[in-house]
């Protein structure tokens, strides 16, 4: 019977691979870039209105909710209205081989909303959010190609989200909105 010995060997790029991501971390911090976190939206009470997919609307959920932002049902409850106006999703053939074949397609995916308070006043005009993204096509994996689509936009529209949090933080409060803190009397 032969023994066998197995021989663990650690290549210079396995061991370098943990100082150099702390090294680039570094550098990222230093150039401004953090993680994402939470957003700071001066909003706390929040209704979601309009023409949006069930996907979209429950990543708008969780993100909400990380975000300790309650999502109303009437208007009269929320201190901003987010409408969805429109959300399309749509793919464009990009290019042909010599053969006349598909060779790349481009997926869109793009989200057209505004926001305004309680009273009907716009604090953000009609926007939109326009993603794209180029993808190789490949005739002998469709079915893979399919999910890989899927998987496109599913990150485009957690990138869309992303993007809308960031643009609903930028708007301010009007004057006479006040904070349920500064609507309470102060004790002396």
């Amino acid at each position: 019977m032969k023994k066998t010995t197995t021989i663990y060997s650690f290549g210079r790029r396995q061991l370098l691979g943990g100082g150099l991501s702390i090294l680039a971390m570094g550098a990222l911090s230093a150039c401004g870039w953090r993680l994402r976190g939470k957003v700071d939206l001066p909003y706390k009470n929040i209704l979601i209105s309009g023409n949006l997919t069930q996907e979209l609307r429950d990543d708008l959920d969780m993100i909400f909710r990380v975000n300790d932002v309650q999502i109303v049902k009437a208007a009269k409850d929320a201190e901003l209205v987010l409408e969805i106006i429109s959300e399309q999703n749509a793919r464009q053939v990009l290019s042909y081989n010599g053969a006349g074949q598909i060779t790349a397609y481009r997926i869109i995916s793009r989200v057209v909303f505004r926001a305004f308070d309680q009273n009907g006043i716009e604090l953000m005009p009609e926007s939109d959010i326009y993603l794209t993204r180029d993808i190789d096509f490949n005739q002998a994996d469709v079915q893979s190609f399919d999910l890989l689509v899927a998987e496109y936009v599913k990150n485009m529209r957690f990138d869309i989200v992303n993007q809308l949090m960031r643009r609903l933080a930028s708007i301010k409060k009007l004057p006479s909105q006040k904070t349920p803190s500064e609507s309470q009397p102060k004790s002396r």
